[in-house]
């Protein structure tokens, strides 16, 4: 987005939140979507979320989201402040509440928790996530014929024909009875801490988990496997033990010839947008691209 995002911040700050900002910290600034950590004037710590006017999911959209999965009670999510047009300007924006500045990341970064343990949560969290009823009348992604066709017309052909297998096989397991609310970008820097690392066990011998979840904007009804081989691409955990580990503790049933076509697919997609398209993180793309879709006898990965 471009600079007069810092305008839309402090009109949004204002009109939404009722609170002038007194300190602005970007956190991100992408070209459909920007986030902005602020303190307000009467001390209250918010995160504002603007999204450009031509995005097909938006800061009323997100809102539902977060109020859908809220009154679902199975995980945590920030509260929201306010939503809505920014008075004067072509953005829409969300205000929620600060959950923290700690992600899972951060945690399995520092030292403070080993990546099972965090890849553990991603798990659960998921679980939880695809429990969760898809509220009706909310934009979502589009499905996975859309975003084939897309991909079709933006990866190379080599790296595309490779990808065919996969495709065939999501194709034959693509069953209605099985579709689920799927977040799209669950990994571990969209999980920030809520105080307390401890898991416990909550109602019904659920797991209580102290995190939230944040950043719906992939949000899309999918089965489940879709959903998991994301997670497994974008957290690095494509080694076999790392999939049967995911797969197990997500403690839900899965296909697992369909995760692997699914991670094949994750792993072409982020690669043909994030490396290829965009020239970002292309060894770690490319690494990912090696594990998730081995190169056929004769040929080298891209």
């Amino acid at each position: 987005m471009t600079d007069g995002t810092v305008l839309a911040v402090e009109t949004a700050c204002t009109e939404l939140a009722g609170s002038a900002p007194a300190e602005t910290v970007r956190v991100r600034n992408g070209p459909k979507t920007a986030v902005y950590r602020v303190r307000l004037a009467d001390g209250r710590p918010v995160v504002v979320k603007l999204f450009a006017a031509d995005t097909t999911h938006g800061a009323n959209d997100e809102a539902r989201l977060l109020a859908a999965v809220a009154a679902a009670g199975l995980m945590r999510v920030p509260a929201v402040i306010g939503h809505g047009p920014v008075p004067g300007l072509a953005v829409s924006a969300l205000v929620t509440a600060d959950a923290g500045t700690s992600t899972l990341g951060d945690a399995v970064r520092a030292g403070q928790m080993p990546r099972p343990a965090a890849l553990l949560r991603l798990a659960l969290l998921m679980a939880a996530f695809h429990s969760t009823k898809a509220p009706a009348g909310v934009p979502l992604a589009p499905g996975i014929g859309q975003q084939v066709s897309a991909l079709a017309a933006h990866c190379p052909r080599q790296v595309f024909l490779r990808l065919a297998p996969a495709l065939e096989v999501i194709a034959a397991g693509a069953r209605m009875e099985r579709l689920v609310w799927c977040h799209g970008d669950l990994h571990l820097e969209n999980v920030v801490h809520g105080g307390d690392r401890r898991l416990t066990v909550g109602e019904h011998g659920r797991p209580r988990l102290p995190d939230y979840l944040v950043d719906f904007e992939a949000a899309t009804v999918e089965v489940p496997e879709y959903d998991l081989a994301q997670t497994l691409v974008t957290c690095d955990a494509l080694e076999p033990s790392d999939r049967v580990f995911m797969a197990a503790a997500y403690g839900r049933p899965v296909d697992t010839r369909l995760l692997d076509a699914y991670v094949a697919f994750q792993a072409v997609r982020g690669w043909t947008y994030a490396a290829h398209r965009e020239g970002r993180d292309r060894d770690a793309w490319a690494a990912r691209l090696h594990l998730a879709l081995p190169p056929q006898p004769g040929r080298t990965d891209p």
